[in-house]
């Protein structure tokens, strides 16, 4: 182990010492474990499963690859901050880290969720919702149309629109709404599955 105030307490060929120390210090402070069990905590409940087991499985896996995910990303902008000519510990060495560590953690924590989710719904048939909301797709919307008829039965109506409008403007008389499409590819609204009836 080297230690001389300049090129920080471990070289990149010590990562299993590096990684013993922080596994200690988080141990050893109240404040680094209450958010270790509390990224455990978020990442079990924000599992997609009525199953215990696989719960408890798939929520460790995730919070353990974001976890080693902070580990790294402190260790590399530690040393790349060291490599800069920045005495490790002194301000502009902590400054430098944080910024980098703050930009990293955005690009590879959205990385290491996104991977989570693929392998979720790819694998697991998990987290559906969260995987395609993600993809931000603007087509293949759908909602439901609901009728009561004099005797009281309701008829569900499953209603899709393969492709919404890109344009509008503005409607040239007639009834409706203000606006309507003005997108020849836009598709029009129809049934995605049969009327769906529920009697009284």
């Amino acid at each position: 182990m080297v230690h001389d105030g300049q090129s920080g307490p471990y070289g990149l060929g010590e990562f299993r010492e590096a990684l013993s120390v922080a596994f200690k210090a988080a141990l050893g402070s109240p404040v680094a474990a209450f958010w270790v069990v509390a990224v455990f905590l978020a990442f079990w409940l924000f599992t997609d499963t009525h199953f215990p087991r696989y719960r408890f499985v798939a929520g460790t896996v995730h919070g353990l690859a974001h976890l080693l995910a902070v580990f790294l990303i402190g260790w590399g902008a530690t040393r790349l901050a060291v490599a800069l000519g920045f005495p490790f510990g002194e301000t502009y060495q902590l400054l430098l880290s944080g910024a980098f560590i703050l930009i990293a953690g955005w690009f590879i924590g959205s990385f290491v969720m996104g991977i989570y989710l693929l392998v979720s719904i790819n694998v697991f048939g998990r987290h559906s919702n969260e995987a395609f909301s993600s993809l931000a797709i603007e087509d293949w919307k759908n909602f439901l149309r609901m009728k009561i008829d004099a005797q009281g039965n309701l008829t569900l109506y499953p209603v899709g629109i393969h492709r919404v409008p890109r344009k509008w403007k503005a409607r040239d008389g007639g009834v409706g709404s203000e606006m309507v499409a003005a997108d020849p590819k836009a598709t029009g609204p129809e049934l995605i599955e049969s009327p769906v009836l529920i009697r009284k």
